[in-house]
């Protein structure tokens, strides 16, 4: 996990909702959609988040077809470890 990974998770905890739509997410980081979709896979498949997808008939998704994401506990362990602080 990078400083960008750590980002992303902060968003998601900052957002303080249980599962928040990647685009809250992103008007938060302002990464390219493509990077934040493939990082979030990257991340469910490491057990930090997890995603749900677009079938709910939105638009309003990433490129890969994530529309929200939710912490783990790994993934809120993970922002309390002092590695960040």
């Amino acid at each position: 996990m990078d400083y960008t990974d750590f980002r992303i998770l902060q968003a998601i905890s900052d957002l303080k909702i249980a599962y928040p739509r990647a685009e809250n997410i992103n008007s938060l980081l302002s990464l390219d959609p493509e990077e934040l979709g493939a990082r979030l896979g990257i991340l469910e498949m490491q057990g930090y988040v997890k995603t749900r997808s677009g079938s709910d008939g939105s638009d309003l998704c990433l490129p890969n077809g994530i529309s929200a994401v939710s912490l783990t506990n790994l993934g809120r362990r993970a922002l309390m470890g002092e590695r960040w602080q």
